[in-house]
């Protein structure tokens, strides 16, 4: 690995102003070693794009029954009236419209939705990795850039949300790019600080915790002053990244506000709630009445000590789970290993500003439990502190009589790499794992063809969206129910005509649904298909009238 030059300056005299830092970081790698690093850095992407765009579209061709869920209840529709020019304020109760719009954009390309979600996901992969690589060049050097895409690019959570559908590439995405506007260079343009803002803005309105981006864009051209100037000209760089940043949220500010009477409304402090108070439980406190909230501050009332002490809980998990779980545990020990070094060495103001931008977007996750893909963005910071004892000057003079003859750091780094490399990408092809690539609700497809001729326009009665997304339905989940007969109650409630009885139905409605599977015949209900794996059955007016199938 390329190792950064020690802090200061080789040439006698003063340095030019604003050219210092740059200086401390790119004097040790000489213009081969940037050349060659960089050729690499791009051929790396390059057969990354290619590996996973024909595994995206030739293998994952449907979602699973995880986190690809909220795209077939929430962004998928979203998209789709998007493109109609329509909004179903329901469809955005945790999230803004950013990603909705990005997907139906991309459809605009001829693209189905869930393809087009798809291509995006892998665009925005691409995307992070390219501006990851650029922005650790320009803030540590060529050695720790290439080392941390390395690391990026065969992280198993990596993987997993390149070929998922969901908001998290996406954000993670353009919340880099806005930091790498930002922190790219010492002294960034009114172009890139406007830039930065808006994309921000688009960050905001993908998922409100990109509000992080706001304080810590303020902190870092105000107080960190990562780019030099008189406090003038810091106050006009801090008033251009504010005008980007609502130029690009006010939009869904806007539209929030004209549907529900206030542009800040979400449900969020419901995944804060259930962190609180959900036990663990999430089918009980989401489907079965388990919480007893309407907003932040009731979460905080109802049980002020027990919040307190989940925070404190929460902020020591997290960090233990994503140095454990995010990325493998063995680079989450070098990342502590790293962060050490750095903070011994003080490599200057910008690296500074990137840890603080990470910590802040670290706190906005601390009220909600844990996921791997939530902590996605911070995969940045972390890989960054994992590949630095590979390239710091401490560790390159202590062993620098070896490394004269030998790259030890270099063959280190590839040794623990490579098995991480190999394990990362078998993951995704592991059955077992309920994220592989090939997984999906499958079975379910024929029950897909049937509706779209038969049910398009109407409700149907389901645990999963997935079936009645592909078939142009409108989804209504399945609540707990104890019998058939309270079943039909609530799909004459809801309107719904017809009911999916497939495995997933079967392992999570049991009570409710079994019968639809064991019986000849269920009142109120008839039997209008049926595959070697699923069942459709057709809502009666008649709660007592059966029809066999």
């Amino acid at each position: 690995m390329a190792t950064p030059a020690r802090r200061g300056s080789r040439r006698s005299g003063r340095t030019p102003k604003g050219t210092q830092e740059r200086a401390r970081v790119r004097e040790g790698p000489t213009g081969a070693s940037y050349r060659w690093t960089r050729w690499i850095a791009y051929s790396l992407l390059a057969v990354f794009a290619v590996y996973w765009g024909v595994k995206v579209f030739a293998d994952h061709r449907i979602g699973n029954y995880g986190v690809e869920t909220d795209f077939y209840w929430k962004y998928g529709p979203a998209a789709r009236d998007l493109l109609h020019g329509r909004i179903a304020i329901e469809n955005y109760d945790s999230k803004g419209w950013g990603y909705p719009a990005a997907v139906a954009l991309v459809s605009l390309f001829g693209l189905e939705t869930f393809r087009a979600a798809q291509l995006l996901a892998l665009l925005a992969a691409v995307a992070a990795g390219a501006l990851l690589y650029r922005l650790h060049r320009s803030l540590l050097g060529p050695g720790v850039a290439l080392a941390s895409l390395f690391l990026l690019l065969c992280n198993h959570n990596f993987l997993v949300n390149t070929y998922e559908v969901g908001t998290d590439m996406f954000f993670f995405a353009i919340a880099l790019a806005s930091i790498a506007l930002l922190l790219g260079r010492t002294n960034p343009g009114v172009r890139a600080i406007l830039a930065s803002g808006l994309l921000g803005g688009l960050a905001f309105s993908t998922r409100y915790n990109g509000l992080f981006l706001w304080p810590g864009a303020l902190g870092l051209l105000l107080l960190v002053r990562t780019a030099e100037g008189p406090t003038a000209l810091r106050l006009r760089r801090a008033g251009i990244w504010t005008a980007g940043f609502v130029a690009a949220a006010l939009p869904w500010l806007i539209i929030n506000a004209v549907h529900t009477g206030n542009p800040l409304t979400n449900s969020n402090y419901i995944n804060v709630g259930y962190a609180v108070y959900g036990e663990g439980n999430w089918d009980k406190y989401f489907y079965g009445s388990g919480h007893r909230i309407g907003s932040f501050v009731d979460i905080v009332r109802q049980d002020p000590g027990r919040f307190a002490s989940v925070m404190v809980k929460n902020t020591f998990d997290h960090l233990r789970r994503d140095l454990s779980e995010l990325i493998p545990v063995g680079w989450g020990i070098a990342a502590v290993l790293g962060g050490l070094l750095l903070l011994w060495e003080r490599p200057g103001r910008r690296v500074a500003g990137y840890a603080l931008l990470w910590a802040l977007y670290f706190l906005t996750l601390i009220p909600v439990f844990y996921g791997t893909r939530f902590s996605l963005p911070l995969l940045a910071f972390w890989l960054l502190l994992a590949a630095w004892p590979f390239v710091s000057p401490i560790v390159g003079k202590r062993i620098a009589s070896v490394e004269r003859s030998f790259p030890l750091r270099t063959f280190a780094f590839l040794a623990l790499w490579m098995p991480t490399a190999i394990q990362a990408y078998q993951w995704t092809e592991d059955p077992t794992n309920k994220e592989w690539v090939h997984a999906g609700p499958y079975d379910v497809l024929p029950c897909v063809d049937f509706l779209a001729q038969r049910g398009s326009g109407e409700a149907l009665l389901a645990r999963k969206p997935h079936v009645a997304f592909m078939a142009g339905m409108r989804f209504v989940p399945i609540p707990e129910v104890d019998s058939p007969a309270a079943l039909h109650a609530v799909a004459v409630k809801e309107h719904a005509r017809f009911v999916l009885v497939s495995g997933i139905e079967l392992r999570m409605r049991a009570a409710g649904i079994r019968p639809f599977w064991t019986l000849a015949g269920v009142p109120g209900f008839a039997r209008v298909f049926e595959s070697e794996k699923a069942l459709v059955y057709e809502v009666l007016p008649d709660s007592t009238a059966s029809q066999a199938p």
